[in-house]
């Protein structure tokens, strides 16, 4: 293309693969990037172990200022764009006006806050950003309240927990990590954070979070509990404010409707990120899917095409992992909890190495749950990516590697037989 301005709008994961890749694509081009934040890109999937103090802060970042300037990108902090004219190909900001020949929206998501009376009281906090964590570890006190049980809320108790603090963990719905695991395995889970000294309470609906300035207490439906600090993770929302304002589609969950290219079906207009809809590779359905990876390769997409580049996007990977203390938790697909009743069939197998959980829908495999030994998640994730029948699979046997069997449904066969027959 030569010369021509590719404005990126965030620098997230997802802004920041797209602005680099758009420079690697084309040398020439003028890449200018907008943050909202004052810092370079960091990570967020470390921020509770920045919290809890067992890594620096230079661990959390990914990117110097000079990186940047290195990469021959313009990089603009603390600036949010006021508003957008598509038809002029124009970005306002604080009184500038930038004039792009390609856009990319990467604006991300943050924390849904519920209208609780007492969520401005000091001492609540999200865990999203690293202003989020810097806030937490400057807090003074002995006893957190977590709300949302998730895989952030997971880490936040964590962390406060091996600060030393009191941890209570408050959860609307009947389990923990709801989105990820069925009953077993989160009954699994809760047992041992509860054998760690986090009290868990499930079903509970927050109410008020108590105090004068600063937090005192959560008062629930159920119970009140003490708190120093109120960390709340109930889940996040697209940041799609500009693409409203430029009266871009949405899709069904309420992100940026994109095509495999990560176009929004405006000319010279891609979005990547948190922010944007894509296809899930396991399930075909479309929505959000929050995930760093996925919005590593979306931005590397869009930015690639930005610049001129035939890129396409597959499609988003759910894979989840989410290490509490000892023990670590994955998951990738669809819990039963998510088909309609007498739809899914599962397996769950207890073992000396951990738990494993599969989902079965019809011959195949749709979702899978483990507890500690996670050495299979990775064959059985190909397995449903490949949509491999499991009579087929079963059928095929195990294969040999350097002496060693390499399958994932390795001692699994009779059970799985017996489900499918069944």
């Amino acid at each position: 293309m030569g010369n021509s301005v590719i404005a990126v709008v965030g620098n997230g994961i997802a802004g920041d693969q797209a602005a680099f890749a758009a420079k690697r694509t084309d040398p020439d081009a003028r890449v200018v990037m907008l943050s909202r934040e004052p810092h370079p890109l960091y990570s967020a999937c470390v921020l509770a172990e920045y919290v809890a103090g067992e890594i620096p802060r230079s661990t959390v970042f990914l990117r110097s200022a000079e990186d940047y300037v290195r990469a021959g990108i313009e990089m603009r902090f603390s600036r949010e764009v006021s508003s957008w004219s598509p038809e002029d190909r124009a970005l306002r900001l604080d009184g500038e006006e930038l004039v792009y020949d390609g856009l990319i929206i990467a604006t991300g998501s943050r924390p849904f806050v519920p209208p609780i009376p007492g969520v401005d009281k000091e001492g609540v906090f999200a865990l999203k950003s690293f202003d989020d964590a810097e806030g937490l570890r400057r807090m003074q006190g002995k006893a957190a309240v977590v709300v949302g049980a998730g895989p952030v809320g997971m880490e936040a108790a964590v962390a406060f927990r091996r600060l030393g603090w009191s941890v209570a963990v408050v959860e609307l719905m009947d389990r923990i990590l709801p989105r990820m695991l069925d009953a077993p395995l989160s009954e699994s889970v809760k047992k041992h954070l509860e054998g760690r000294g986090v009290s868990v309470f499930l079903g509970e609906r927050v109410e008020e979070i108590e105090g004068g300035v600063r937090v005192e207490a959560v008062r629930t439906d159920q119970r009140t509990l003490a708190a120093d600090v109120v960390v709340l993770v109930i889940g996040m929302r697209p940041r799609v404010e500009l693409a409203k304002a430029g009266g871009l589609a949405l899709g069904p969950a309420g992100g940026i409707d994109t095509d495999e290219t990560m176009s929004v079906g405006l000319p010279g207009v891609w979005a990547c990120g948190d922010c944007a809809e894509s296809k899930d590779l396991i399930s075909g359905a479309r929505g959000l899917h929050m995930l760093w990876n996925n919005a590593r390769l979306q931005g590397q997409t869009a930015g690639a095409n930005a610049a001129g580049a035939r890129k396409r996007y597959a499609g988003s990977l759910n894979v989840t992992t989410v290490k509490m203390f000892d023990r670590a938790v994955g998951a990738v697909g669809a819990p039963a909890v998510d088909f309609p009743e007498g739809e899914a069939r599962v397996l769950h197998r207890k073992s000396g190495d951990g738990e494993l959980q599969l989902v079965f829908s019809g011959n195949r495999l749709a979702g899978v749950q483990g507890l500690d030994d996670l050495d299979r998640l990775g064959g059985l994730t190909a397995m449903m990516l490949n949509d491999v029948p499991i009579r087929e699979a079963l059928a095929l046997g195990p294969r040999h590697s350097g002496g060693r069997r390499t399958w994932p449904l390795h001692g699994l066969e009779k059970e799985l037989a017996r489900l499918l027959d069944g």
